[in-house]
């Protein structure tokens, strides 16, 4: 749609272009007609009373010789309209003018198609300008996107810990948006969206430890860590929708042990999709 009305604003300015110069050209050869045929009406008129005059003198010695029984009927007066030719210049200016009048008819027709293309043309360039601006809108605001957000964290020594204790990751890794506490271990959504959160959990050698990923205090992804004679890890991760200001954290469970291995266990989370509201 948008080349299709730069195409017709391109025709309709090479229109007015050659209509200009159709214009230009029309008033040089008017201006032209119109002096050259003054130059002849002139000229023609100079000669007609030149061959009059000199006639009408050839005629009055013919007269003298011939006697007083001459005609008189011979003798020509300059200006008079018995000149043919005097007659035929007189109707070409007449047609020229008449000509000359079209033509101007003509110029104003043109003025007026003239115009009409200006106006067309404004008309073209405002609709696609419309047309562009609407259509660019959704993808200006598409193209505003919300701050990043994400995190990553880990527990830089052994905890001992009690059922439903927050297993606070202290040491943070990244923290885009600054939406994670390492005070407090929880992670506090700053804007509606859907985000990813996944753990690692390390037990001590020997041992289990059950912990659980929790939003709002609702347990979303349970993680089992534990292994006979070594220690063990376990992981999980939960896509969540959350709305501004929901909280989400790693507690330890009831179940096993009470320990966590400090260095391998970390919690990190990022916003996959903002929402639209």
């Amino acid at each position: 749609m948008i080349e299709w009305s730069r195409y017709r604003v391109l025709c309709l300015t090479l229109s007015l272009a050659l209509c200009t110069t159709v214009a230009s050209a029309q008033r040089t050869a008017r201006d032209m007609i119109l002096e050259n045929t003054d130059k002849g009406i002139r000229a023609g008129e100079d000669v007609a009373t030149k061959d009059v005059v000199t006639g009408g003198g050839k005629d009055e010695d013919s007269s003298s010789n011939s006697g007083s029984g001459g005609s008189s009927s011979g003798v020509w007066i300059a200006g008079s309209t018995n000149c043919s030719c005097t007659r035929e210049l007189t109707a070409l200016k007449r047609d020229l003018r008449e000509e000359i009048n079209q033509r101007l008819a003509l110029r104003a027709a043109l003025d007026t198609y003239v115009t009409e293309l200006y106006e067309l043309r404004t008309l073209v360039v405002s609709n696609s300008s419309s047309r562009l601006s609407q259509g660019q809108a959704p993808n200006a605001q598409a193209a505003v996107t919300k701050p990043s957000v994400s995190f990553s964290s880990k527990l830089s020594y052994n905890r001992e810990l009690k059922p439903l204790d927050t297993v606070i990751f202290d040491t943070i890794l990244t923290n885009n948006g600054n939406a994670y506490d390492p005070e407090t271990g929880k992670f506090t959504a700053p804007s509606s969206g859907t985000y990813l959160f996944y753990a690692t959990i390390l037990s001590g050698y020997n041992t289990k430890v059950e912990t659980a990923i929790i939003v709002n205090d609702k347990e979303v992804a349970r993680i089992y860590s534990g292994a006979h004679d070594a220690h063990g890890s376990g992981s999980n991760a939960a896509v969540v929708d959350l709305r501004s200001g929901d909280n989400v954290w790693v507690r330890l469970l009831y179940q096993g042990g009470n320990h966590v291995h400090g260095y391998y266990s970390t919690f990190s989370g990022a916003l996959l999709k903002p929402s639209d509201t």
